[in-house]
């Protein structure tokens, strides 16, 4: 089945309900179903067909989510680049893969030997009909690229039936329906965004373009557009929690706020509840899965800082390094097990092997679970300190820091440390000059020696990518080469 098959059931079903609002702009499902025919039509009459691989790089709009369906129509493969990515990024992002043609309108002239398409003539009258491709479930629909918070990025191809699985379970998770209203504030380029436009087209929804200059006019937005469903990441998050502070409850009539991509202090969940909506939740997923965990009001009363529990038709659990289950309330190794999920890395043999075992998924995190099934998020197992032997995680250091009152931001990582191996050491953004010594003896109270940071950084900013994580191999590039190596 093409994915697109869902529109054009909505377009018969209830041809006159929205689809896509962008501004004044309405665009029906009968307008959809017609739009992506002709794209597709145009997309076939400059030679693309099943299986090719096309840049997208357009800026949101209501034009780059027709094109987003067209090119799925069509049966081609879709990878989104972000219209303001640097070259070097680009270029590198294509030296390894076999793109046919990029859409562009602009900043694309360089990218030699690629067929560019632009906007206007792929939404232009077709000369000839949409002939309709034969596209089977497990054809390929997506090109998608990991967030590289830890590393280097990996890619994997997502199949039509693998969206349809994402689009089904995060509709069910969220009690989406054809009356939901979605504002998604991540961008159509990023996996987020893009399939979270794509599901609510799924589940005969509309997706609302956000359109707005500062956060007076995006509050205005969200009522004003009778938004039901807003998605956001914690980078949103923050500034608009400080613009709510005394407003009272900012947005009343939202049925549901989701924040996503990285998790967030239980502090923020709370202010999020009292200042936005009060029917806020947390998802936990991965771009290789869709969402896998959810954190609702009464998770977030009952174990606050909890990652939340899987969703319905997802398995989770916590094993050792030998992959048996661990006790109650250990930590261990996070997996899952569900429908849908994608099964290997194109360009990452080894840390493919590692993630994809016996029909389980490893996104690399450390957690706990309790007898409920409700899980707690403890690190990365890559970032892992060995000190003299003693191990511990960056997150226990990172809790603590983030409770000293001055503190806004931590992130915590391994130093070599000869002769103990390594040493913690933490980047910290502060409302005020903190001295080590006073950073040092705030640890002192609340954790063990070898974990008290052998250097405190104060830095103004911590490197984050778009959806709001924290980038630590952007940090030990940045502030590794000034840190002093301690003699033996």
């Amino acid at each position: 089945m093409n994915i697109t098959d869902f529109h054009t059931g909505h377009a018969q079903a209830r041809p006159g309900h929205a689809a896509i609002e962008d501004g004044g702009r309405v665009i029906s499902y009968v307008d959809l179903d017609t739009a992506c025919n002709a794209a597709a039509a145009n997309l076939q009459a400059a030679g693309i067909g099943p299986g090719d691989m096309v840049a997208v790089m357009l800026p949101d709009g209501a034009d780059h989510l027709i094109i987003l369906c067209a090119l799925a129509r069509a049966g081609a493969v879709i990878y989104s680049l972000s219209p303001a990515a640097s070259k070097a990024g680009i270029a590198a992002s294509l030296e390894t893969l076999t793109v046919k043609a990029v859409i562009a309108e602009t900043g694309a002239a360089w990218m030699a030997g690629l067929q560019r398409l632009r906007l206007a003539d792929l939404t232009a009258v077709p000369a000839c009909p949409f002939v309709p491709a034969n596209i089977n479930d497990d054809d390929p629909l997506l090109l998608v690229q990991t967030s590289a918070t830890t590393g280097a990025a990996k890619f994997f191809l997502r199949s039509h039936a693998q969206t349809i699985e994402w689009s089904r379970r995060y509709a069910q998770c969220q009690g989406l329906s054809p009356v939901d209203r979605n504002l998604s504030l991540i961008g159509m380029a990023f996996h987020g965004g893009r399939s979270m436009s794509l599901t609510m087209l799924h589940a005969g929804g509309t997706v609302v373009i956000p359109r707005y200059r500062g956060m007076e006019e995006f509050t205005a937005q969200v009522q004003d557009g009778r938004i039901t469903y807003l998605k956001l990441t914690p980078a949103h998050l923050g500034p608009l929690l400080d613009h709510a502070a005394g407003k009272g409850l900012l947005f009343p009539d939202l049925r549901l706020l989701s924040v996503t991509t990285a998790p967030v202090t239980a502090e923020q969940r709370g202010l999020a509840r009292e200042r936005l909506c009060a029917n806020t939740v947390e998802l936990f997923g991965t771009n290789e899965t869709g969402v896998l965990m959810r954190a609702s009001p009464v998770d977030q009363d009952a174990y606050p800082g909890a990652l939340g529990r899987a969703v319905d038709g997802v398995e989770a659990g916590i094993v050792d390094a030998d992959d048996a289950p661990v006790p109650t309330g250990e930590i261990g190794q996070l997996r899952f097990r569900g429908p849908g999920f994608v099964t290997n890395y194109l360009n990452a043999p080894e840390a493919a092997v590692a993630a994809f075992q016996d029909g389980w998924f490893y996104p690399g995190d450390l957690a706990s679970m309790n007898g409920e099934g409700t899980v707690f998020y403890k690190g990365r197992a890559d970032d892992m300190i060995n000190n003299a032997g003693v191990k511990f995680y960056p997150i226990e250091v990172e809790a603590v820091l983030l409770s000293h009152p001055d503190i806004t931001e931590a992130a915590v990582f391994g130093w070599p440390f000869p002769p103990h191996g390594e040493a913690a050491v933490a980047c910290l953004v502060a409302n005020r000059a903190l001295s080590e010594r006073e950073l040092r003896r705030f640890c002192a109270k609340l954790i063990a020696n070898h974990k008290i940071p052998h250097r405190f950084l104060v830095v103004p900013e911590l490197p984050k990518n778009q959806m709001g994580k924290i980038q630590k191999t952007r940090l030990k590039e940045l502030y590794g080469p000034r840190l002093p190596k301690p003699a033996p």
